[in-house]
């Protein structure tokens, strides 16, 4: 961790900054007066259904100051962008960072204290916090980047857990990853003391993405958002807890996770499209809130939103990719599709030997405890249309001989279909054997081109 005594955060990446860089096209403002319960949620859906993923700012949201803005990841493309990636690029700019980790820089303040509450004075109730689906226990908090420390070696964890608002200083949380930060918690129970934990609300979505990694618990994930950035990131201490936070940051909230407590909390509407109750039932009290002047508050809409999804497997999908490709190095492409929430994969190859293609699949499966179906196909097929998928399914594949399965495995325990915590994985090789003589229908490149003019004509 690097130190600087003094240094101005004006003008650092931030939420902010890359909202001004944003095309006007690809934002969506709502000017009147918009509840934010239900209403936001509805909104991105029905925006989804149409094939749109603008981003979404709410300019007034009733009873609230100040602008909520939404879908920020709703788009694979935008992802790609956020870190400097051509469509199609982010895999291999994640892989490109995670050679070159930057540390974090910490400075002596910046605008996130620019409004300090502590006390009497905080009231987390005055935050604009949505309730997204009507099973929901009440409005929650599910953009928040928890940011804690290892009890033992003070490395900085960043992670996504939702926050339940259950009074002026009070929410419920369910540390439902079983990660690290559940680690850091038992450890610090064991030392006799609660967990010191900062939720940081609105930064540069590039910290939004390296907060959402599955890395060692000895990398701090803001050494991956400035590699990601290709700079820095200007952290600063918060007020009231030890642990640092983006000095950008739009709102931060300073608190401890209880060692000792636990109450209900939930139901939620998680990213599986079901509402659970499932939960760690902790508790987590607030010291103080800060924030900018004039703060921004951005929210994720949860459930089976595609901004929920793409955030969530865009990171763990590159993590995969980088771990897979060094031992495949046949490996084309990897897709984890919405429909499968987060426990479907599909890969593709260019397969040398027969029995890679199954090789492929049973390291895919053991990288990703989530995943419970993998496929794999030849480096023709786009993996990213589940239309070529399931025709390579349809073409190339026959049950007895190209599938095979792993019963009793560890899961993600939000499947609903698992059994205390144990699911089935199943593998399918859809690629074509050696001795494959049929070829593809094609048309010719000149062709190609002709027909894209065409319809680009006519679309304009």
């Amino acid at each position: 961790m690097q130190h600087m005594k003094t240094l101005s955060a004006t003008g650092e990446p931030s939420l902010r900054t890359w909202l001004a860089a944003l095309p006007e096209s690809d934002v969506l403002r709502i000017a009147e007066p918009v509840d934010l319960d239900f209403n936001p949620s509805a909104l991105v859906l029905e925006l989804e259904k149409s094939g749109r993923a603008p981003v979404v700012i709410l300019e007034q949201p009733k009873g609230f100051a100040g602008p909520v803005v939404t879908n920020v990841f709703g788009c694979r493309d935008r992802i790609a962008a956020m870190v400097g990636a051509a469509p199609g690029g982010f895999n291999e700019a994640w892989t490109r960072a995670q050679g070159r980790l930057t540390p974090a820089l910490v400075v002596d303040d910046g605008p996130v204290h620019d409004v300090v509450l502590e006390g009497g004075a905080v009231d987390a109730g005055a935050l604009p916090i949505s309730r997204h689906f009507e099973k929901d226990a009440g409005r929650y908090i599910g953009s928040g980047i928890l940011v804690c420390k290892d009890p033992d070696s003070g490395v900085r964890n960043l992670s996504y857990q939702r926050l339940q608002l259950k009074g002026p200083r009070r929410f419920g949380a369910s540390l439902h990853s079983r990660g690290h930060i559940w680690e850091h918690l038992q450890r610090a129970k064991q030392l006799g003391r609660n967990l010191e934990v900062a939720v940081v609300i609105g930064v540069h979505p590039a910290i939004n993405l390296a907060a959402a990694a599955k890395v060692a618990k000895d990398v701090d994930e803001f050494e991956v958002a400035g590699a990601l950035l290709g700079r820095p990131v200007l952290l600063t201490r918060c007020r009231t807890i030890d642990v640092e936070v983006p000095a950008e940051a739009e709102y931060v909230i300073e608190g401890e996770i209880l060692a000792d407590v636990q109450e209900d909390e939930g139901p939620y509407g998680e990213y599986t499209g079901y509402s659970t109750d499932r939960s760690t039932r902790n508790v987590f009290v607030v010291k103080a809130i800060t924030s900018r002047a004039r703060p921004i508050f951005h929210d994720i809409i949860p459930g089976y939103a595609a901004e929920h999804l793409l955030l969530g497997r865009s990171a763990r999908e590159a993590h995969v990719y980088l771990r897979l490709k060094e031992m495949v190095p046949g490996l084309h492409a990897l897709n984890y599709p919405k429909s499968g929430t987060h426990f479907h994969a599909y890969l593709s190859m260019k397969q040398t030997a027969q029995g890679q293609a199954r090789q492929a699949l049973m390291l895919l499966l053991g990288l990703d405890p989530y995943l419970k179906l993998a496929v794999a196909v030849d480096d023709d097929v786009n993996v990213f249309d589940e239309g070529e998928v399931l025709w390579a399914l349809a073409t190339r594949f026959q049950a007895n001989r190209d599938m095979f399965m792993v019963p009793d495995a560890f899961c993600n325990r939000l499947d609903p279909s698992s059994h205390d915590g144990v699911s089935t994985k199943m593998a399918l090789d859809a690629t074509v054997p050696q001795d494959w003589t049929f070829e593809r229908n094609a048309v010719p490149p000149a062709a190609m081109d002709w027909a894209r003019r065409v319809v680009i004509g006519h679309d304009a």
